[in-house]
């Protein structure tokens, strides 16, 4: 009954059985009216007459693609740290400045109104090009400096870019290309705003992607804070594996290239929006995150080891999954989202898979395309939440204050760095290039002097 004519179909259909069963005596045309009016106003969710989903597969990253998605350097488990101008109250002020370095998306930080300096500091010089981030609730300026070495605020070395008004909004600036070790982000706020999805990118390239960076967080670090590595990450070679709609579905791995800037959208007349990743390995997952479009409407989150109806060496370009599936499946958590509402996440006790379906459910028809921003997945020993806080990780460095709060794990369940399993082998030790071993070859023969008589002329 989606349909004027499925409607008056049924009722036909209804005052036919009626009247030859002898039910009811009325003539035929008034009784189907009325079955149809009685239907009519029966409310018709999205999910009442739900269809079998069917999907397409990305296509896979080529030399050309794959440079479109840079690292983002701004990660703590990159050996990313940052630092405030402003004086920290409370170790809670240092953590939430630190969330902004984890892969979680709904990880929110806030600004107050005036006059806020974070400095990033990267592990080594790299020849940075972009930043990017989303502010609400505020609007004013913001100055983006870089060095190649830690100065003063008010040291003229600072390589220092015009002021550039900002509002509420995602928000993206070219600064590079420019060698800097160390990333300085001014905001003048008129109010207090939240800041989330913080990102600083290098030059692109494919190496990005086909070799991603190692993880520099050590048992013997002395400061990092959340520990947040998303095992949903375009350069941990996860991959979105097929998608229901959208005018490029070769896009799709937008969703968890760990940039907030950039979106996937889907078809505007796609009514139940469906994406599948492949995470690449089967993995334990205990949260999932996401930043979406502002919809009204419902976001079912599903973990699983394989597909139906697929094997992993025989995954077809065109993918059905039926409603009777789908309803043979438990999601895992679902958001119920408000038209207000840009990201939400999900805990659930830990499941291992290796594919993450997402199944968005609107509201009401005919809202416009849905989008996703970003979507993450945390195991239990990678999620957010995992802190081993230290005061020195952001604020007054070396001020001594307040040590035990530094060393101590502030969570429950808090792993220490070294229990960390699932963020990627750590990289070997910079070092200047030196003389590598001898080759060896066996040892040369003694030299021996043979005198050689030639005959002389008469």
């Amino acid at each position: 009954c989606r349909t004027d004519y499925g409607c008056k179909r049924l009722g036909d259909l209804l005052a036919s059985f009626f009247v030859d069963m002898e039910i009811i005596k009325m003539p035929r045309s008034t009784l189907s009216f009325l079955a149809v009016s009685v239907v009519a106003l029966i409310p018709m969710t999205p999910s009442a007459f739900a269809a079998d989903a069917t999907l397409r597969r990305v296509p896979s990253l080529t030399a050309e693609t794959a440079s479109a998605y840079p690292q983002n350097l701004a990660r703590l488990h990159l050996g990313a740290k940052i630092e405030s101008e402003r004086p920290m109250d409370s170790s809670a002020d240092s953590q939430r400045f630190a969330a902004l370095l984890t892969s979680d998306p709904t990880a929110v930080c806030t600004l107050p109104s005036g006059v806020t300096t974070l400095t990033l500091s990267l592990p080594r010089i790299e020849n940075v090009e972009a930043i990017s981030f989303r502010l609400t609730g505020a609007k004013g300026t913001i100055s983006v400096a870089s060095s190649n070495a830690k100065l003063p605020p008010t040291n003229p070395q600072w390589h220092k870019l015009p002021a550039e008004e900002i509002s509420s909004g995602t928000v993206t600036a070219k600064i590079g290309p420019v060698e800097a070790k160390y990333v300085s982000l001014t905001f003048d706020l008129a109010g207090p705003g939240q800041l989330t999805g913080l990102g600083v990118y290098a030059v692109p390239s494919i190496a990005e992607v086909a070799a991603p960076r190692h993880a520099r967080i050590t048992s013997e670090s002395t400061s990092f804070g959340f520990v947040g590595y998303s095992a949903a990450d375009l350069h941990s070679k996860a991959r979105a594996l097929y998608v229901s709609s959208g005018p490029a579905i070769g896009e799709a791995n937008r969703m968890i290239d760990d940039q907030i800037a950039t979106t996937y959208s889907f078809g505007p007349d796609d009514h139940a929006p469906l994406a599948i990743l492949d995470l690449g390995k089967v993995a334990p997952l205990h949260r999932l995150a996401a930043a979406y479009s502002a919809r009204p409407g419902k976001l079912d989150f599903y973990v699983l080891q394989s597909l139906p109806g697929t094997t992993e060496r025989a995954l077809p370009e065109q993918l059905t999954i039926s409603e009777n599936a789908f309803t043979a499946l438990t999601p895992v958590g679902s958001i119920a989202q408000n038209a207000n509402q840009e990201y939400g996440a999900v805990d659930f006790p830990t499941t291992s898979g290796r594919y993450v379906i997402l199944r968005w459910t609107p509201a009401a028809a005919g809202e416009g395309a849905f989008t996703i921003a970003e979507i993450a997945a945390f195991g239990p020993n990678n999620a957010n939440t995992l802190l081993a806080a230290n005061g020195n990780v952001v604020g007054r460095q070396g001020s001594g204050e307040d040590k035990d709060a530094g060393t101590g794990l502030e969570e429950k369940g808090a792993l220490e760095a070294k229990d960390v399993k699932d963020i990627p082998a750590e990289g070997p030790e910079e070092a200047p290039p030196s003389e590598g071993p001898p080759p060896n070859l066996p040892l040369p023969p003694p030299f021996t002097f043979i005198p050689q008589l030639v005959p002389t002329s008469p």
